[in-house]
């Protein structure tokens, strides 16, 4: 199955903790999606990632092979079903292939809230790992964290 990573877990260091035999598939992008942080992550100390839609928007991120053990190891980190649902998206890597994958969206995700530094440099350094297009890993460089 394919896992559309777009937060920490595009890191491959962060994603390979909870699923070890994961394999890269592709960077890809998310149309008419955005990018937001909410909540206010007691592990994380800010805001985490989620995807809404937003016509003409786009999420770059990492599509990954997980097996079904894998994704139970990624529900349970991802609080599924009760802060994450999974969604089954569409993603078109650069060679223009689309892949349907899931993803975790947050259905009711409360009121935004900037990232902390550490997960902020987490997905820059997920995104400058697999080669994410330089305007997404600036867009990424200009969220102002919490201080």
């Amino acid at each position: 199955m394919f896992y559309f990573a777009y937060g920490s877990n595009m890191e491959r260091f962060q994603l390979k903790r909870l699923c070890p035999k994961a394999k890269f598939v592709a960077a890809t992008v998310l149309a008419d999606y955005e990018l937001s942080f909410f909540g206010n992550s007691p592990m994380l100390g800010g805001g985490i990632a989620n995807i809404r839609e937003r016509p003409g928007k786009t999420v770059e991120g990492v599509v990954w092979e997980i097996n079904e053990t894998e994704q139970k190891a990624l529900d349970e980190y991802e609080g599924y079903p009760a802060l994450y649902l999974r969604k089954e998206i569409k993603v078109r890597s650069r060679a223009g292939k689309v892949i349907t994958a899931c993803a975790y969206v947050m259905p009711n995700p409360g009121r935004e809230m900037p990232p902390s530094k550490r997960y902020k440099q987490l997905l820059i350094s997920g995104a400058e790992e697999h080669g994410l297009s330089d305007e997404y890993i600036d867009f990424l460089e200009s969220i102002r964290p919490l201080t």
